[in-house]
């Protein structure tokens, strides 16, 4: 697959995480005696951080959603994974039969081409069982501790009765937060994405600059909103790859041109629906 064989470009975008309202991003049950039920998940410097994989996890859910509105087939659109994936276990059979059928010695090589042209647009940016993501997301740690009162707090949580609309005798739990106002750095790795594409992740990435794409648990009770500040681009293209490797150098780059990339792609792929 060119996209994996080969290096084109790397973008990285980098972000301060600034928490409007408390963060629950829970660990296991604490070990500790007198320890809250569900602690915040922290390094081994006990200060807590939000693990990559929750910020994939609240990125691609939107991503998701924004394209299963936009829904331009075959390029721009999201599978379900878990009811109607783009490559299910009978597709995925039924390629490799052509793959074979077609050049036994390539099999692989037209197995993996074809899996790759019927991957929706999420799974070929996130990742699939098929297929690693092209996006990588770094934990997010925090960068104002000093700066902060407290660090975290603990609050109470009750059991819901779901046909009384009540709380639930006997299901009382308590819960750690970090405070609002703290601040965590976001960093995103993006390899060998077409401008568009870049494009499209910095349109998901508005909702975040905006307030409105939510992390963590327990978000529709409160915790978990923050706005994402001081978004900044850099890029390491192919022929610059050499001067990076040696000598570290990279290249500011503006949103602007990869938006409108992806406007320009977006009334394209309209035009042909």
């Amino acid at each position: 697959m060119s996209v994996f064989a080969a290096f084109y470009s790397r973008l990285r975008v980098q972000a301060t995480l600034e928490m409007q309202t408390a963060l629950s991003v829970g660990a296991r049950l604490s070990l500790e005696p007198t320890g809250t039920d569900l602690p915040v998940v922290k390094g081994p410097d006990g200060l807590p951080f939000i693990p990559g994989s929750s910020i994939k996890g609240a990125v691609r859910s939107q991503a998701e959603r924004i394209l299963r509105t936009v829904n331009h087939r075959p390029h721009l659109w999201a599978c379900d994974p878990f009811a109607d994936p783009c490559v299910s276990g009978n597709r995925k059979t039924e390629l490799w039969q052509q793959a074979e059928r077609q050049n036994r010695q390539q099999a692989d090589v037209i197995f993996a081409r074809s899996v790759w042209e019927v991957s929706c647009t999420a799974c070929r940016l996130f990742g699939s069982p098929w297929f690693a993501g092209r996006l990588a997301f770094k934990d997010a740690y925090l960068v104002n501790a000093d700066d902060l009162p407290v660090i975290t707090q603990i609050r109470d949580g009750v059991g819901i009765d779901r046909d009384l609309g009540a709380a639930r005798s006997g299901i009382k739990y308590d819960f750690e937060t970090v405070v609002p106002g703290a601040r965590f750095d976001i960093e995103i790795l993006a390899e060998n994405l077409e401008d568009w594409e870049v494009g499209f992740l910095l349109a998901v990435l508005h909702l975040w600059e905006e307030g409105t794409l939510p992390l963590g648990g327990k978000v529709t009770r409160g915790p978990g909103w923050g706005v994402l500040r001081e978004v900044r681009l850099t890029r390491v293209r192919q022929e610059d790859l050499v001067d990076y490797l040696i000598q570290g150098k990279t290249q500011p780059v503006a949103p602007e041109p990869f938006l409108q990339a992806f406007q320009e792609w977006l009334k394209k792929e309209a035009g042909h629906a």
